[in-house]
C-alpha cells in the first residue's frame, strides 16, 4: 500500500461505514425478541425513574443482566426521545469508542494502517456491523473488555499506570455491562500471556490496591444496590446466569428466556460466521509465524485475547452467537495485520461496504421491516382507533416486546382466550398463521406483517 494515499481511504472508509450505521438507526422499527426486550427495558427504566432495578414486566424486575447498556439506552431515550433511533444510539456510540481504541492500541504497537484495517474489520464484519445498531447489552461489554485489554497491556508492557488504571476502569465497567464474565475474560488472555512469556514479574507491578479500589468503587455499589431493593437477585445472577446457564444445556431456571442447547463448540462455527466476510482471509493468520518474531509479546497478547471467549464457551451448549462478540476485535487486529501487507486499499474499502450497502439495499426495499416480529404498524392502527372507539391492546398468544414498546407499555398478553375477563371493549392481537376460535364477538380492524388487529366488544365469559 501507498501510506499517503491508503491512511486517507481507510480513514474514509471507517468514517463512511460508522455514519452509515448512524443515519439507518431509526429507519426500521425494532424486532424481537432480544433487541425488542432489551428496548423496553431501557423505557420501562426512564418511564418510572428506578435507575437501580431494571424491570422485565410491571413489578417484576430483570435480574439477567446488570444495568449498564440500560442505563445508557435510558439516558439515549430521555435526550432524543422514544423512538427506533434513541434505543440503538448507545449501542453505535459504543461502538464507534471501541474502534478508536482499536486504532489507537494497534496504532501504538503496529501502525495506523494497521489500528485502522482492524476497526473497519471490526465494524463491517457481520456480528460487528449488526451489532453496532441493535439494542444489546454486549456492546458495553466489548467497550468494557477493549478498555481493560488495552490498559493490561500497556501496563503489562509498558509500565504506563495511567492506562493501567484506565483498565480497571474498563474491569468496573465490564461488572456493570456482563457481571462476573468480565473477570474470566481479562483473565484468560492474561493467563495465556504469562505462561507463554514467563513475565510474572511485570504481573507484580501492576497498580493493584488503587486499580482494585477502582474496579470495586465503579460495580459494587450498584450490585450492593440491586441485592438490597429486590433480595434474591445476586443468588440468581451469579449461580444461574453465570454458572447453570453455560453448564446445563436444557436450564430450566432461566426466568427470562428458553435454553438455546447447540451441540459442543458450536461457538467456533458462530466465530466464523460472525467473522464474514473477513474470515475468508484467516488462512493469511498463517503468515503471522514470521512476525512473532518481530513482536512475540504483542500476537501472543492478542491471540490469546481473541481465542479466550471461544475457548470458554467451547464446552458450553447453552450459547448464543453474540457470545463472540467480545473476541472479534482482537481478530480484527490479527487480520488487520496480514491483509494491511497482501491485500490492496481498494480491495478493502470495496469489502467493507458490502454490508452497508445490503443494508440500505433492505431498508429502502421494505425487507427488513417485513418480518412477523415487527408490530409498529399494528400498534400504529390500534393508536388510530383510539379517538373514535378506545380500548386496551391484548395479545393473544406469545408476549410481544415490541408492541409493548410502541404502546408506551399497554400492550398485554393471555395465553388463551379462557383468560379473557374484560367487560370492557379492548382490541385483540393475532398471528394469522396461529388464529384461535373466539368466544366472544370481534371484528377486523385491520392487518400488518402477518398478524390481525380485533375490535373485541364482549371478553366477559
Amino acid at each position: 500500500m501507498n501510506p499517503s494515499v491508503s491512511i486517507r481511504l481507510l480513514w474514509g472508509t471507517l468514517l463512511c461505514v460508522l455514519l452509515v450505521r448512524l443515519g439507518t438507526l431509526g429507519l426500521y422499527p425494532l424486532m424481537d425478541t432480544s433487541e425488542a426486550r432489551y428496548a423496553e427495558i431501557a423505557r420501562k427504566m426512564l418511564a418510572s425513574n428506578d435507575w437501580i432495578t431494571p424491570m422485565f414486566d410491571h413489578y417484576v424486575p430483570f435480574w439477567g443482566k446488570p444495568p449498564l447498556s440500560f442505563w445508557a439506552q435510558a439516558l439515549s431515550m430521555k435526550v432524543f426521545g422514544i423512538h427506533e433511533f434513541s434505543s440503538r444510539f448507545s449501542s453505535w456510540l459504543l461502538h464507534a469508542a471501541s474502534c478508536l481504541l482499536i486504532v489507537r492500541f494497534a496504532s501504538q504497537e503496529r501502525s495506523l494502517q494497521v489500528g485502522l484495517t482492524a476497526a473497519i474489520i471490526y465494524s463491517t464484519c457481520t456480528l460487528g456491523f449488526l451489532s453496532s445498531g441493535a439494542v444489546l447489552t454486549d456492546g458495553a461489554l466489548v467497550f468494557a473488555l477493549l478498555l481493560a485489554h488495552f490498559g493490561l497491556w500497556r501496563g503489562l508492557m509498558h509500565g504506563d499506570r495511567g492506562w493501567a488504571l484506565a483498565g480497571f476502569l474498563g474491569l468496573g465497567l465490564g461488572l456493570l455491562a456482563k457481571g462476573p464474565l468480565a473477570l474470566v475474560l481479562i483473565a484468560m488472555p492474561a493467563a495465556i500471556w504469562l505462561a507463554v512469556t514467563a513475565h510474572w514479574r511485570r504481573l507484580l507491578e501492576l497498580p493493584w490496591l488503587s486499580g482494585s479500589a477502582l474496579t470495586l468503587g465503579v460495580a459494587l455499589p450498584w450490585y450492593w444496590l440491586a441485592e438490597q431493593k429486590t433480595p434474591g437477585f445476586l443468588e440468581y445472577f451469579i449461580v444461574g446466569e453465570h454458572l447453570s446457564r453455560y453448564a446445563i444445556s436444557q436450564w430450566q431456571g432461566d426466568l427470562y428466556g428458553s435454553a438455546h442447547a447447540q451441540p459442543l463448540g458450536m461457538i467456533w462455527l458462530h466465530l466464523l460466521g460472525g467473522l464474514l466476510p473477513w474470515a475468508l482471509f484467516l488462512p493469511l493468520l498463517i503468515k503471522l509465524r514470521g512476525h512473532l518474531e518481530d513482536q512475540p509479546e504483542y500476537f501472543i497478547f492478542v491471540l490469546g485475547w481473541a481465542v479466550s471467549a471461544p475457548l470458554f464457551f467451547t464446552m458450553s451448549t447453552n450459547i448464543l452467537w453474540t457470545y463472540v462478540l467480545p473476541a472479534l476485535p482482537a481478530w480484527a487486529l490479527l487480520l488487520a495485520d496480514v491483509i494491511c501487507r497482501n491485500i490492496r486499499g481498494t480491495v478493502i474499502a470495496a469489502i467493507a461496504l458490502v454490508l452497508p450497502v445490503v443494508g440500505c439495499g433492505l431498508i429502502i426495499s421494505g425487507k427488513a421491516s417485513d418480518r412477523p416480529q415487527n408490530q409498529k404498524n399494528i400498534v400504529g392502527l390500534w393508536k388510530a382507533q383510539q379517538a373514535s372507539a378506545p380500548g386496551d391492546l391484548i395479545y393473544l398468544g406469545a408476549r410481544s416486546y415490541a408492541a409493548e414498546f410502541y404502546s408506551a407499555g399497554w400492550a398485554r398478553n393471555y395465553k388463551t382466550p379462557q383468560q379473557f375477563h374484560l367487560a370492557e371493549p379492548f382490541y385483540l392481537v393475532q398471528r394469522m398463521d396461529k388464529l384461535q376460535p373466539l368466544p366472544f364477538t370481534c371484528h377486523t380492524v385491520g392487518q400488518a406483517n402477518g398478524s390481525q388487529l380485533q375490535y373485541c366488544r364482549d371478553g366477559q365469559l
